[in-house]
């Protein structure tokens, strides 16, 4: 079945496979030569993989339960030297942590598959140790390999002090400052950096890991900002393309104003159905009707942000509440909690909803900011901006804030006040940024998988069509009726068996219904 989104005619995927076209796997080859005589030495190198550190397992398994016995004997890490600054390789450079689940069998191994989670700012490292039974099938002919991208985790992560303390005040001005004022301390901790953590740069990186483990072809796949990453790599790297899955697109077409206001939407649409689908099961905390349901989330928010509760000794406000929520809508798999948060905050009792927003973690960089609070935001978060702001050349101040919060209200009272925010996340930062991170145009790399999700709240559906648009090289879109951000790690089995059946056989799957 096709349809026309965006101006380009979509195919959903059927779950039969075809014979198409498709590029081959990574393979094995000896060591492939560098795109020019000066990065030589970095193409060259093998990475010397041993077994991980117990406290980088440790730390990297935080909160996500008890690995399975003998799972971190199997995980090799490793250190891979690139330039800082790929125009001048014999100056400066950066060490990237790798980390390695080599693969199991049976069947003839195909090289190695490169995952990236997204964010950015998340740690590839962390979501490999925490998230490797997810590609169990995968890891039997692919060894599974992720890394800390520059900027993030524990390769060079940027740093902006060990305090902070906001501008007081709740308008647009005493915002602006505050953000200024962050935005200086990063430059002041981690200055020389912030101009090589963009993405262009980390797909180098990932053109000299591919070169490192000695695969003729990048095999790769990446979800959310991951996306990005791996169009960018193909738009750089055409030829080295392998098999390659992008999955939760991000539409380059998009600026950073555009694109809050497509999230905004994204998540009022999954808090509606997340509502309606509440009113028809038993003892929904959100009543009978779902008008009055939706709107019930909507008095939530306001009554948290007049009257915040303390919980475990944190503050639970409008701001917490509305980060539980979204981190809820990521996955339909958190509706049964959020049901019970929304049911024990109607008594009055704020822990759920905590427990849902990480703690406060997330929540507390725009309340820190606001004046509300003190604490600087986390390492990936202190990322994501660092590589966002390298990314764009949009410079959105104080004299912006007021239509940004009134548009992004109108398109979702909701999430738009505490999305709008961020649009000033890049005032006054210390360097320039550039839009290069939305060249994508790929026509001479061979079809990338896409794969979307029709009710996605970060990455909108119709991403993946314009994604597809911009390559230009016959890209098709895999389209998976749901819920949820990224299908892929859904656990969808029509899902599973395309992404699966393209990366391990090469079947580019063509029309047809989708998945449901």
């Amino acid at each position: 079945m096709c349809g026309a989104v965006g101006g380009l005619v979509v195919c959903a995927l059927a779950g039969a496979l075809t014979g198409a076209v498709a590029p081959a796997a990574g393979g094995t080859a000896g060591p492939v030569p560098a795109p020019n005589p000066g990065l030589a030495r970095f193409y060259q190198q093998q990475p010397a993989w041993q077994r991980c550190p117990p406290d980088m397992l440790r730390s990297a398994s935080s909160g996500r339960g008890a690995p399975r016995p003998g799972y971190p004997d199997r995980l090799q890490c490793a250190r891979l030297e690139v330039p800082r600054d790929y125009a001048h390789p014999g100056q400066a450079t950066l060490r990237v942590q790798l980390i390695r689940l080599a693969a199991t069998g049976p069947g003839k191994r195909l090289g190695s598959l490169v995952i990236n989670p997204g964010g950015p700012g998340d740690s590839g490292v962390n979501y490999l140790v925490g998230n490797a039974d997810a590609f169990a099938h995968l890891g039997q002919r692919y060894d599974l390999v992720s890394f800390d991208p520059r900027g993030t985790g524990r390769t060079d992560p940027i740093s902006c002090g060990t305090t902070f303390t906001p501008v007081t005040g709740n308008g647009a001005a005493s915002l602006g400052a505050s953000e200024q004022r962050l935005n200086e301390a990063c430059g002041r901790y981690s200055g020389p950096l912030l101009p090589w953590v963009g993405t262009p740069d980390v797909a180098r990186d990932m053109d000299v890991l591919r070169s490192a483990v000695r695969d003729a072809k990048l095999s790769y796949l990446g979800f959310s900002y991951g996306s990005r990453l791996g169009a960018v790599y193909a738009h750089q790297f055409p030829r080295n393309v392998g098999r390659m899955v992008l999955d939760g697109v991000e539409d380059p077409t998009k600026n950073t104003w555009q694109t809050a206001l497509a999230q905004a939407r994204g998540f009022q649409r999954a808090a509606d159905a997340f509502a309606a689908d509440c009113v028809h099961g038993s003892a929904c905390p959100l009543g009978t009707d779902i008008k009055a349901a939706q709107s019930q989330l909507n008095d939530f928010y306001r009554k948290l942000t007049d009257h915040p509760l303390r919980t475990k000794g944190t503050t639970v406000d409008g701001t917490t509440y509305v980060y539980a929520l979204r981190e809820s809508l990521y996955s339909r798999s958190t509706w049964p909690a959020l049901r019970q948060a929304l049911t024990r905050l109607r008594n009055g009792d704020g822990s759920g909803i905590l427990d849902l927003s990480g703690g406060g973690s997330g929540s507390g960089a725009v309340r820190a900011l606001r004046g509300a609070g003190g604490r600087l935001p986390s390492q990936d978060q202190l990322a994501l901006r660092a590589i966002s702001c390298r990314d764009t050349s949009e410079r959105y101040g104080p004299t912006d804030y007021p239509r940004a919060e009134r548009e992004l209200t109108q398109a979702s009272p909701l999430f738009g006040p505490d999305i709008a925010p961020t649009l000033l996340d890049c005032y006054r930062w210390p360097t320039a940024g550039d839009d290069s991170s939305r060249d994508v145009a790929a026509p001479h790399a061979p079809p990338l998988l896409l794969v979307a999700t029709t009710d996605d709240p970060a990455t909108p559906y119709e991403g993946a069509a314009n994604m597809a648009r911009v390559l230009g090289n016959a890209s098709p879109v895999l389209t998976y009726h749901g819920e949820g951000h990224a299908a892929y790690t859904s656990g969808n089995p029509c899902v599973l068996r395309d992404v699966d059946g393209f990366l391990l056989d090469g079947a580019l799957p063509v029309g047809g219904t989708g998945c449901r």
